[in-house]
């Protein structure tokens, strides 16, 4: 994302894929509990069974060959972004640091498109 402008096209691009084609799909109305996205990255709680979950992305899929979506499935524990979000013995969310395990700890470049901190 190096133009300025890249970070509102992708939400707007999603924006307008979601409203499409997910918010009104049978499927997500009947089994998401929760749809969170952040630019391209999605947290979702699905409540149906696994195979329903599968189909949906599937669905998702094949809607535009240039967007593909990337299936992270686990009852226990999920990393979104830099948190790793638990599932508590008592059916409580907890969360913890995630670091994914190719992470260098490089830097950013300079003139790269980030708001500047002060």
């Amino acid at each position: 994302m190096g133009a300025n402008v890249a970070l509102a096209y992708a939400n707007i691009y999603m924006d307008n894929y979601e409203n499409a084609y997910v918010y009104n799909n049978t499927l997500f109305r009947t089994y998401s509990q929760c749809w969170l996205r952040f630019i391209d990255d999605i947290f979702c709680l699905w409540t149906g069974p696994h195979d329903t979950l599968l189909r949906f992305t599937e669905y998702l899929n094949s809607i535009r060959p240039e967007l593909q979506f990337t299936l992270n499935s686990n009852p226990m524990q999920i990393p979104f972004l830099d948190t790793l979000v638990i599932r508590e013995p008592n059916g409580f969310l907890a969360t913890d640091i995630f670091s994914k395990p190719t992470d260098s700890n490089s830097l950013l470049h300079y003139q790269s498109c980030h708001p500047n901190l002060y």
